[in-house]
């Protein structure tokens, strides 16, 4: 009976890893025109659409109300708490860093576009910003599968854009480091200490 448990517990264990081997890709389609921004962001795992958000996300006005009541509600921290929470960050901050590694090492970058129209009050000084970002630009786009351009607009004052980044991320080394991290005594305190 005890081996039919440890091979379930195993054969469960091995379709998760699995499962965070495969992974996802996320699609961020943003544009602006000024200071409003809009744009899609996807979440696809194995070629299945799992996430599709417009941003920014239609809220209803009720919602947001009742968001910022419970924000009222929740921000019950002072001084003394926050140095505390401080602290214990420091303290955890090397379990910490092995989870920034692993997220380093499970992102792999498919693509990022890039397209910038930018016009100040002078031409002069929109001809200034170009040749700076025309002269960095030429050492960005070496990099492979990053494309970055800009249009300067001579005649009006603009600033406009769209970005493109298509990106697949494995989950099993982050969901290890971060399993690791939670079983360490500073990061346990920390995450009780902020959720008080």
């Amino acid at each position: 009976m005890i081996t039919i448990l440890i091979i379930v517990v195993l054969v469960v264990v091995f379709i998760i890893a699995c499962l965070l081997m495969v992974p996802f890709h996320i699609i961020l389609n943003l544009e602006n025109q000024g200071l409003e921004f809009k744009g899609i962001m996807q979440i696809k795992w194995m070629k299945i659409g799992i996430i599709k958000r417009e941003i920014p996300s239609e809220t209803p006005e009720e919602e947001k109300e009742e968001k910022k009541e419970e924000k009222g509600e929740a921000a019950k921290w002072n001084l003394d708490k926050i140095v505390k929470v401080f602290n214990l960050f420091l303290e955890s901050l090397p379990h910490f860093e092995r989870i920034l590694v692993a997220l380093y090492r499970s992102i792999d970058l498919e693509r990022f576009w890039l397209n910038l129209r930018v016009g100040l009050d002078s031409p002069v000084d929109t001809a200034m910003i170009a040749g700076v970002f025309w002269s960095m630009n030429s050492i960005i786009n070496t990099i492979p599968r990053v494309t970055v351009t800009l249009n300067p607009q001579f005649m009006k004052p603009v600033f406009e854009g769209k970005v493109e980044i298509e990106f697949k991320i494995r989950l099993l080394w982050i969901v290890a480091e971060s399993i690791r991290a939670v079983t360490k005594k500073p990061v346990r305190n920390l995450i009780r200490e902020v959720r008080a």
